[in-house]
């Protein structure tokens, strides 16, 4: 499961439908999640049953560009965009003001002697549950990608 971090921008995708910002405070997190898991099922991008997994990764992902990217400083912000496209895919961008990161320097998920570090678990349970989940612009982007659950991707057409 490796992770990609990329230097670059996040490609495009559709049109954007939500964009905000919000300062690193870890107390307006509730607040965040709240608005953002609104938007998902507002939009029918999730269900109500896949709403605990949408809050387990929209809060490690928040949490990890506050306290992490911004490292907790409450003068830089984090911005979330949401966009999709005509195929049923969504895909919401995190961005924070920070250096990004090198992924070798997280623990690896897999390795049994990490099951039990207190940190390190957040992008496993993330890419768990997303279609995609990248790294761009040094780690300071989170692109996060998933399709809605009632518009799966079509199969290509089989050959005669």
């Amino acid at each position: 499961m490796p992770l990609e971090v990329l230097p670059g921008p996040p490609p495009p995708i559709g049109g954007c439908l939500f964009a905000r910002s919000w300062p690193s405070r870890i107390d307006h997190k509730q607040e965040v999640l709240d608005i953002l898991v609104a938007e998902l099922l507002g939009r029918g991008f999730i269900t109500a049953e896949e709403e605990p997994w949408a809050v387990l990764v929209l809060d490690e992902v928040v949490v990890n560009a506050m306290l992490h990217g911004n490292e907790g400083d409450p003068t830089l912000s984090v911005v979330i965009a949401l966009f999709a496209d005509d195929t049923g895919r969504w895909v919401m961008t995190v961005r924070d003001q920070g250096q990004g990161f090198d992924p070798a320097s997280l623990p690896d998920p897999e390795d049994p002697a990490s099951l039990l570090l207190e940190h390190g678990r957040g992008i496993r349970i993330m890419k768990e549950w997303l279609a995609d989940l990248v790294y761009y612009e040094r780690g300071a982007c989170a692109w996060l990608a998933r399709q809605r659950a009632d518009r799966p991707i079509a199969a290509p057409p089989e050959s005669p």
